[in-house]
């Protein structure tokens, strides 16, 4: 498709369709702004008219996307075969881009080299580079019908970019006796499990400490029920030392 060889205009384009757009150094890839914020709100026009003065790069926030960048051609077809056909097609200077949405409420991150496949994922937290953008390796142009608005991207299948494998778990033996125990451990049922990424650590010493505070348990108490939360609720389960770590922590913390 023809593509504008005009930044400005790109970036106008990508903002009508709800989607923010970046200006980058000239042949390169480097932001040329502070664009955290940019992940959940749009650039004012004025914003943009400010940015895109002259020669620059464009890039946009793949915020609710899912940007497939395969560097082999053949693995376009993975792709594909995986997800599905995509208005998102993008030529760049060392293989091709395909964009889809991203499905709500989605655990995903970026990754390099998904399953050892020279593809990499990019999404919330991302950039993707779009037309007229150059390096000295090459131009970026779209094959497909262009950018559109990410409501129009059909949704990506993201189970099969996902590591396979089983989870050894041993049997954790807990007492259950002492009501305090019975308590903690509906609690720890109730909640969901800490993801590695999201606050994990955080939420995890959360729980550590209501074992130790609320319900008083003892460490020896606490560890066995932290442990199986842990093994069954938490993506990926803590070690015991890391636990072990936790719930010192929150019992130091406790006595002041």
């Amino acid at each position: 498709m023809e593509t504008s060889r005009d930044p400005l205009s790109a970036a106008l384009a990508a903002r009508e369709k709800g989607i923010a757009a970046i200006p980058c150094r000239p042949g390169s890839k480097i932001p040329k702004v502070r664009w955290k914020e940019f992940q959940s709100r749009l650039p004012a026009v004025d914003e943009i008219r400010s940015w895109f003065r002259g020669e620059c790069n464009v890039a946009i926030v793949t915020t609710g996307m899912v940007v497939f960048d395969c560097d082999a051609i053949e693995e376009v077809q993975v792709i594909f075969d995986e997800c599905g056909d995509t208005p998102h097609v993008l030529r760049t200077p060392r293989g091709i881009h395909l964009g889809y949405r991203r499905r709500a409420g989605a655990i995903l991150g970026n990754q390099v080299r998904i399953r050892g496949r020279a593809i990499d994922l990019r999404t919330d937290g991302g950039l993707e580079m779009i037309p007229p953008s150059c390096t000295e390796h090459g131009d970026y142009s779209w094959i497909g019908d262009g950018l559109r608005p990410i409501a129009e991207l059909p949704v990506a299948r993201i189970g099969w970019t996902r590591e396979r494998s089983r989870r050894h778990v041993e049997a954790v033996v807990i007492d259950d006796s002492d009501s305090a125990v019975r308590r903690a451990r509906g609690y720890l049922a109730s909640i969901e499990g800490a993801i590695s990424g999201q606050r994990g650590h955080h939420k995890t010493f959360r729980a550590a400490n209501v074992l130790v505070t609320k319900f008083g348990l003892s460490f020896e108490q606490a560890f066995p029920l932290l442990k199986e939360w842990s093994d069954f609720c938490c993506e990926p389960p803590w070690s015991d030392a890391e636990l072990t770590h936790k719930l010192r922590d929150a019992i130091r913390q406790r006595r002041g």
